[in-house]
């Protein structure tokens, strides 16, 4: 139909069906998230990762003073090297390999647990975030909530809002 138009009327009609667009949009209200942002200031974010500072802080100091026990003996080695027999150096030799395997074994087991638990407690903070959001836009009559949109401007930026919402009980 619009293909056998005059251009004159093509126009006028590409007007009306920008303008009806345009006049529907302006019914919807959409708000605009930054999750980065809520999961950097939220208390909940926050108490989430102290826990796991908490919880993992006497093991990675545990793993950090096995590294340098590790590094200590391998420089003694070292420093001693000229003067051991090669049975000796090839037995110490050996147990600093067996040690620094030992200690990287214990670093990667760490960092697996570290990433569970993170994951853990982000899929919490994730699900209490969406309730929060549910309630948020309902109660403020939203259409739409995006997250993460390339530009954002103070009119549609709801994430200070959200983060108050998150304090609440």
């Amino acid at each position: 139909m619009v293909a056998t138009m005059l251009p004159l009327q093509r126009v006028l009609a590409i007007g009306l069906l920008t303008a009806a667009g345009a006049a529907a949009a302006d019914d919807y209200k959409i708000g605009v998230l930054n999750v980065d942002r809520v999961l950097q200031q939220a208390p909940d974010a926050k108490a989430a990762h102290d826990r796991i500072e908490q919880a993992f802080k006497a093991r990675d100091a545990d793993i950090a003073r096995k590294e340098q026990e590790a590094r200590a003996a391998a420089a003694q080695l070292e420093n001693d090297r000229a003067t051991l027999s090669t049975d000796e150096r090839t037995s110490r030799e050996r147990a600093i390999e067996a040690r620094t395997r030992e200690v990287q074994r214990l670093r990667e087991q760490f960092a697996e647990d570290l990433r569970t638990r993170q994951f853990e407690e982000l899929d919490k903070l994730k699900e209490r975030l969406d309730k929060v959001l549910t309630r948020y836009a309902k109660d403020n009559h939203f259409d739409l909530i995006l997250q993460d949109a390339a530009f954002v401007g103070r009119s549609v930026d709801i994430t200070d809002d959200v983060i108050k919402a998150l304090q609440a009980p």
